[in-house]
């Protein structure tokens, strides 16, 4: 299979809290601890996630993200595909407007857990 994408991505296990959806002009935060959305894997420039919840393509997340020992930083996914198989959701999106320092953040991730991979 030929990859389409220009940025590798390398796996992470990593549960999101208190996801913010933005979708028609709306604002949905979740605070519900029966709600769950986890990352899938990452790359410099998007991330994939699953969720029990109904992400629409083309909304919005905002969300505080965590990369190992890194103070969190806040960030905004476009959601430019979703899935869903057996009630379990799964979208792929893109980093929007992220700063030099969170990129080099990702960048670091990736290349320290690509070699891993290998």
């Amino acid at each position: 299979m030929i990859e389409r994408r220009k940025f590798e991505r390398v796996k992470m296990d990593c549960e999101i809290l208190y996801p913010t959806i933005i979708y028609n002009n709306e604002n949905k935060t979740f605070f519900d601890e029966n709600i769950k959305l986890h990352v899938c894997d990452v790359s410099e420039t998007g991330i994939c996630l699953k969720s029990n919840f109904f992400i629409p393509k083309d909304s919005f997340l905002s969300f505080y993200f965590r990369i190992e020992d890194n103070i969190p930083f806040k960030v905004l996914v476009k959601i430019i595909w979703t899935k869903c198989e057996n009630g379990e959701y799964t979208v792929g999106g893109e980093f929007i407007a992220l700063k030099s320092e969170e990129m080099l953040i990702l960048r670091n991730f990736v290349e320290k857990h690509k070699k891993m991979e290998e």
